[in-house]
């Protein structure tokens, strides 16, 4: 039966024992940033971190406290801090290999904020820390890498997250601080992206997710740690670039789906108001 501990909570016996038997590393990354009248200010972290707990469960290891400082490409609205990526970037660069001196074989760095961005910077640095072949692997992601097959692409603030962390905690979202019956666009402004979490949230729906997610990441981990090689990692992320390329039709079905835009038009409307935004 696998173990898992908090890292904080740990003494350096604790460590050496779930080191030993079972290697993974799980930090959560998130932001601190408006999520709507919902919802809690630091949502992106809140749901890293309790992904994280659960795939430990699953697979036994340490999870690390959630990073909420230095989350860059937040959104523009109230109580929301802006870093540049460069914190980010300095971050992961440091901590891969001093976990990976610490003995873990397997470094999953989860991310509940996800602009494309930091999907981006996390893939460049877990494959640039990979190809040193130090005995050590890391997967950097966010959680929606591994619900692509039940049509969760990420949103904010919407449905997908708002059911999350019905599933998580209820006592953190506020529903009835929603205004009912808004448009895609009006929902914006408000920092909603995706469907309307006021007729669509429910915690059935976060529970499929999170057991979804959770299945994904132990699958990936239990293969890098069998096959000693990066090549589950890369399969994970082919498959969501696949998914996610912009220049296919499929695209503006990932469009409707994670923004709840439902033509050409409304799209580039709703591009455009995002780009205004930033």
């Amino acid at each position: 039966m696998s173990e898992s501990i908090k890292y904080e909570e740990s003494r350096p016996e604790d460590l050496r024992r779930v080191i030993a038997m079972w290697p993974v590393a799980y930090v959560p990354m998130g932001a601190l940033e408006w999520h709507g009248e919902h919802g809690p200010l630091g949502l992106d972290g809140l749901k890293a971190r309790e992904l994280c707990e659960r795939c430990a469960r699953r697979t036994g290891g340490v999870v690390f406290p959630a990073m909420y400082w230095g989350a860059f490409d937040t959104m523009p609205f109230p109580f929301t801090l802006h870093f540049k990526k460069s914190y980010t970037r300095a971050v992961i660069r440091k901590a891969l290999p001093q976990l990976a001196g610490f003995g873990f074989k397997m470094i999953v760095v989860l991310s509940g904020h996800y602009p494309p961005s930091l999907i981006r910077l996390l893939k460049k640095e877990t494959r640039r820390f990979n190809k040193k072949q130090t005995g050590s692997f890391a997967m950097g992601a966010p959680e929606t890498v591994f619900a692509t097959d039940i049509e969760y692409y990420g949103d904010h603030a919407g449905m997908w997250e708002t059911s999350i962390m019905l599933s998580f905690g209820p006592q953190l979202v506020k529903l009835e601080a929603l205004e009912k019956g808004l448009s895609t666009l009006q929902r914006l402004d408000k920092g909603i992206m995706g469907k309307d979490p006021a007729t669509e949230a429910s915690a059935e729906k976060g529970h499929e997710a999170v057991e979804h997610i959770v299945a994904g990441v132990g699958e990936t981990v239990d293969r890098v740690l069998a096959e000693d090689s990066d090549l589950a990692i890369e399969d994970a992320y082919q498959k969501y670039e696949q998914t996610m390329k912009i220049l296919t039709p499929r695209i503006f079905h990932v469009a409707r789906e994670a923004l709840d835009v439902h033509s050409v038009p409304e799209f580039l409307r709703y591009y455009i108001k995002v780009f205004r935004k930033l």
